[in-house]
């Protein structure tokens, strides 16, 4: 990684941290300088202005991280190794965040959609967008399943992409509201049970 893109990802992480902790019309160049340390010039250079630079937050920790999209190729092969390697990438996020400050995900993320709710045009289309990409995923993961004798024959692919993403979505609302958010071994006990039930 060059001198670049590391001024960029640095600006990236610490506006994330910001955005997460403070409502976005307090989250100034002035504070972003005092606290990332890096100049309002920097911060231009790369995202152009504030509402650049909050929209890249949105892009890079709401609709990339977390997501199915992450999951390589080899594991969608099958469900039980497709949810399992989801699972381990929330803990790893969850890691780096927790050292980076950020006690709650769950409660950063909410602050940040919330933000976006008001501060990006279309944050609505754009998340009914993702979640309908994430069922897709989900769907086409289970079909393979079903194809290939993981899981039983007879079951709808739709209906059970919801229950797997919707699984994840309550686990990450009720996050919201405990001391260190979501957490991830009940969404695996949860996955787990709902994978035994397709046998």
């Amino acid at each position: 990684m060059g001198k670049g893109d590391t001024s960029r990802q640095k600006i990236l992480m610490e506006a994330f941290r910001l955005f997460a902790t403070m409502p976005y019309d307090r989250v100034s160049f002035s504070v972003m300088e005092k606290e990332i340390g890096i100049s309002r010039g920097s911060m231009v250079y790369y995202f152009k202005n504030k509402e650049g630079l909050f929209s890249e937050v949105v892009r890079t920790f709401v609709y990339g991280a977390s997501s199915l999209k992450a999951v390589p190729d080899a594991y969608k092969l099958s469900l039980c190794s497709f949810y399992t390697y989801f699972i381990e990438t929330l803990k790893r996020e969850q890691e780096q965040l927790f050292a980076m400050g950020i006690v709650n995900i769950n409660e950063a993320l909410m602050r940040i959609e919330n933000s976006a709710l008001t501060y990006i045009p279309n944050f609505k289309e754009q998340t009914a967008l993702w979640y309908a990409e994430e069922l897709q995923i989900w769907k086409s993961v289970i079909e393979k399943a079903t194809a290939t004798g993981e899981i039983r024959n007879g079951l709808d692919a739709s209906t059970l992409s919801y229950l797997y993403e919707d699984a994840y979505l309550g686990r990450a609302f009720h996050g919201v509201f405990t001391k260190s958010g979501y957490d991830i071994d009940r969404l695996k006990q949860t996955y787990d049970q709902l994978y035994a039930l397709l046998k």
